[in-house]
């Protein structure tokens, strides 16, 4: 036998069993899809910054101006440390009450602060959550908030409103999350209340709120506890879904205005709304050997399959050499450790798991995979890229049991292809017994996997123990004729003869692959 990749009509069959693999979902059980529907933390403010200190300009913008805001509110919006500072790991905004003249000339009797990360950070889709204690008493409105990010072109309420969390002083235990649209906005928005149990005040003690927001679905959440859904159904007739694209987030607390009403002889200044944190999270999406189903270290020009929730819209496999850059409307970014960016060539897509090749030029490191589905829907997750990182099929799929591969057999002077696994009364595959023959046959194992085929030139730079018994390894490189699948011949020592199921143990530089199965009679 030659010691290079070894393909023939006889043996395909395996090569297809192997491709049908990387079209089709394990059968190894990642949870259910709410069990995946983990998060990455992209963006946050920990606030964590010297007693005193101002807010992070890199991150916010503190908006100034009074008007009332077009709700008749009675503030004036500072840029000053006196309304929004940091403390003891929190950020400060507070109302005062005072005589404060601004830019425009009119004297107003209050300030306050508004944040803003317009054009600093914008996102669409994902978690927003924010942990705070809001202020109290009558006129005061505390809010965290967010406004689409084409305001400037579309004007409000075209571009979109969330609010996240708005409470007015004179319903200390109600808080309201709300959207704002064309044909829904002002007093006609759309939302709903959460109330605090036996009284409880919003202002006693810091309470975390989110929204995730899907393609087709907010959702509003309180310390965890889910109390309103939105679907673009629950507008009104004929109005139009305007949460399609990226938002910026907000941070304020107004005096006064159309909804609260103004403070009266019974609201205390100053006022201050206290947040301990603001996050942003997208879906996360994680990417593992899809020969092994192990580990974050994956190899350049590898398989890869990658689980999470959202990942697509349609269930599609690939039916085009070369694979694809996008399947049902997923693509899948790798951006590597120097920040150069590739589409992954897909294999599969579905809502829960896209399986894709990790592009050969990418640079050995941290990356980063943005999957995007085709409703605009992004998860992210990270992988460690190196040269190899060895896995090796098997035939259940999971990376556990018999190995995905077959016999070849010399025997006077003619090649036979022998199978090395059968199905059980479970329709599970189990190791078929290879007879390795009289003394005058060579008898070579051909198995195959993935992150394999940049291996370095050093002697021994492979290796494979069969029963604990070193193997000769004849060749380690592509298979040749699918995409990213690596091949391994081997030669199988006569010592094994009678030794039954045996673990075969696979060492690429000095990275261990997953133990497989065989059996030897």
């Amino acid at each position: 036998m030659r010691a290079g990749q070894h393909s023939n009509p006889i043996g395909r069959w395996v090569f297809i069993v192997i491709f049908s693999l990387l079209l089709l979902p394990p059968k190894l059980s990642f949870g259910s899809e709410d069990e995946l529907a983990g998060w990455t933390l992209v963006w946050s403010d920990e606030f964590s910054g010297p007693n005193g200190s101002g807010v992070d300009a890199s991150k916010w913008t503190m908006e100034t101006g009074g008007g009332g805001w077009g709700n008749n509110e009675l503030q004036y919006y500072t840029d000053r440390s006196d309304n929004a500072y940091q403390e003891n790991g929190s950020l400060i905004i507070k109302a005062i009450k005072e005589t404060y003249t601004g830019p425009d000339g009119i004297t107003r009797n209050y300030t306050s602060a508004r944040l803003k990360t317009q054009n600093k950070f914008e996102q669409a889709y994902g978690r927003f959550e924010a942990r705070l204690k809001v202020p109290f008493g009558q006129g005061i409105w505390p809010a965290f908030w967010m406004l689409g990010n084409n305001i400037t072109q579309v004007d409000w309420p075209q571009c979109g409103e969330i609010d996240i969390m708005e409470n007015i002083g004179r319903e200390p235990s109600t808080v309201h999350g709300t959207v704002h649209g064309p044909g829904y906005s002002g007093a006609s928005g759309i939302g709903a209340s959460y109330t605090l149990p036996n009284g409880e005040r919003f202002a006693d003690a810091f309470h975390v709120f989110a929204v995730e927001w899907e393609p087709r679905e907010i959702r509003w959440y309180v310390d965890g506890t889910l109390y309103h859904m939105l679907k673009p159904e629950h507008l009104p007739t004929g109005a139009a879904w305007v949460f399609d694209h990226p938002f910026f987030l907000l941070l304020n607390v107004a005096v006064g205005g159309n909804w609260p009403g103004n403070p009266d002889a019974t609201t205390s200044f100053p006022q201050v709304m206290m947040v301990d944190y603001v996050r942003v999270y997208q879906r996360k999406v994680a990417s593992v050997s899809a020969a092994s189903y192990q580990g974050t270290r994956l190899a350049n020009g590898a398989i890869v399959a990658a689980f999470g929730s959202h990942l697509a819209t349609v269930t599609e496999s690939a039916s085009t050499i070369p694979l694809p850059m996008t399947l049902g409307g997923t693509t899948v970014k790798i951006k590597d450790s120097t920040g150069s960016e590739r589409n992954a060539p897909l294999f599969f897509v579905s809502p829960v798991q896209v399986n894709y090749q990790i592009p050969t030029e990418t640079i050995a490191g941290k990356a980063s995979v943005t999957v995007t589905s085709a409703d605009g829907y992004t998860s992210i997750g990270t992988a460690d890229i190196a040269a190899v990182a060895p896995g090796l099929f098997t035939f259940n799929a999971d990376g556990q049991g018999v190995g995905a591969g077959y016999a070849l057999r010399y025997s006077n002077g003619q090649q036979h292809i022998e199978p090395i696994a059968q199905f059980d009364a479970q329709n599970k595959w189990i190791p078929l017994p290879i007879n390795l023959g009289p003394e005058t046959d060579q008898v070579f194992l051909i198995l195959f996997g993935t992150g394999i085929r940049f291996h370095s030139s050093i002697t021994l730079a492979v290796t494979i123990k069969i029963g604990g018994v070193d193997a000769e390894v004849l060749y380690a490189g592509p298979q040749g004729d699918f995409v990213g699948l690596d091949q391994l011949n081997v030669r199988l020592p006569r010592s094994l003869a009678g030794r039954g199921e045996v673990d075969v143990v696979l060492n690429v530089d000095g990275q261990s692959a997953n133990p497989v199965r065989i059996s030897i009679s």
